[in-house]
């Protein structure tokens, strides 16, 4: 076997790791990007061609350092349909060239995924995480202290564009300390810090979504933890009473618009998003089964998308609905495609907690259902150079390596990687 390969990463490949780690969620970007350049769909040389160079160093580090690198790919091959599609999608897409660049940096996306799945050990995936949201941590509070930050309403922004960034971010961080304090008890004490401090910021950010989705969250991860690893009766119990109560959860807000949103602060219209998505979907089904092209609907030049600015009198960049995103993107058919390949991720990821005691069994479930919840009013299913997009991925990988490892009683049939 290569020498290369069975090195462990040395400290410019993990810098290289975590530079990319930090950009991919969105650090520092508020210094280089103007309002006017909010639209994903907007061209920024430069961000495209520092993600260019990075991609090229990813791809030269996973050929080199990763044992047969084409077949790790393949450990991801549910995902790797659903890109496929989206470079399908060129062909009906209302800007072909902006489908075809999108779609290779979500399959380069997609490579750095498996690479850092591949590479490092789940102790080191953490340690790398929790660096990373420390820095966005510790800057963030420096940026809002010293007014470094343009701010465009209430709430702190962080190092990030957006207050909804800087929730939704510190939200998975605070997730990404939990996990680390159990897999790394000797920083015990830094990863409750980076915790308190992550919570402290989506409450500073004051994005409602973020709020609630890591309170939800919180609360699942124990009680997961405790249903699904007792007996089979006991876990179809606790799914079927998380479901039922969801559907109630459901029930009563929709009854209840007024008093909820009033309770959250919020108007029923919620800021403009439920007018946003009826007109998204009047939208959407005017060219229902195949979309418009992956990233190819919300251009600032096309009509249909100036018409719906009018109406709001806002400019909202994407659906901020997963889902219905997907639809304008590609379609019925694709979203069919990419559900179904998330709900197979989620079965396996619920085997691996019921089948395992390690203390990072319950990531990949409480990720996939972090990231399900976060896309109920954002859109980051398919994100390109997004930390959602890396560590879904990421999972995923982890999800196949380990159905390998059952199926050969302890030996890989894909890459040894970050498992053994």
């Amino acid at each position: 076997m290569n020498s290369q390969i069975q090195s462990e990463p040395g400290t410019g490949e993990k810098a290289f790791v975590l530079l990319v780690l930090l950009l991919s969620l969105g650090a520092f970007q508020n210094l280089m990007v103007t309002r006017a350049a909010q639209s994903p769909n907007l061209a920024m040389p430069k961000m495209q061609g520092l993600w260019s160079f990075l991609y090229l160093v990813t791809l030269l580090l996973y050929s080199r350092r990763c044992e047969s690198p084409i077949r790790g790919l393949f450990t991801v091959s549910p995902l790797m349909a659903v890109i496929v599609f989206t470079f399908a999608s060129v062909l009906w897409s209302q800007d072909p060239a902006l489908t075809a660049r999108r779609s290779i940096a979500l399959a380069l996306t997609v490579v750095f995924g498996v690479y850092f799945a591949l590479r490092f050990k789940p102790k080191e995936q953490f340690r790398l995480l929790a660096w990373a949201f420390l820095i966005c941590i510790i800057f963030s509070f420096i940026f809002e202290l010293f007014g470094l930050n343009y701010q465009m309403g209430s709430g702190w922004y962080g190092i990030f564009f957006i207050k909804v960034h800087l929730g939704r971010n510190m939200a998975l961080g605070a997730l990404i300390f939990l996990f680390w304090e159990k897999v790394e008890s000797k920083h015990s004490a830094v990863a409750r810090v980076g915790l308190v401090a992550s919570i402290v910021l989506v409450a500073l950010s004051r994005d409602v979504t973020s709020w609630i989705v890591l309170t939800v969250m919180l609360i699942l991860l124990p009680y997961l933890q405790w249903t699904l690893r007792r007996s089979i009766r006991w876990a179809l119990g606790g799914i079927g009473f998380l479901l039922a109560l969801g559907t109630f959860s459901v029930m009563y807000v929709w009854t209840h618009l007024d008093t909820f949103t009033a309770f959250l602060g919020k108007d029923p219209l919620l800021t403009g998003r439920v007018p946003l998505w009826i007109l998204s979907t009047v939208m959407a089904m005017r060219r229902p089964w195949l979309g418009y092209g992956f990233d190819a609907f919300w251009l600032p030049d096309e009509g249909a998308v100036q018409r719906i600015w009018h109406i709001l009198r806002w400019e909202p960049p994407h659906a901020h609905n997963g889902i219905l995103e997907l639809w304008l993107e590609i379609g019925l058919i694709g979203t069919a495609l990419f559900l179904i390949v998330f709900v197979y991720y989620v079965t396996r990821a619920l085997r691996m907690l019921r089948s395992s005691s390690e203390a990072t069994a319950a990531w990949p479930l409480m990720f996939l259902l972090f990231l399900f919840l976060a896309n109920l009013t954002e859109s980051v299913f398919l994100g390109t150079n997004s930390i959602c997009s890396i560590l879904y991925v990421a999972a995923a990988t982890t999800l196949s390596l380990k159905q390998s490892e059952a199926r050969v009683g302890g030996r890989f049939a894909v890459p040894q990687a970050s498992y053994a």
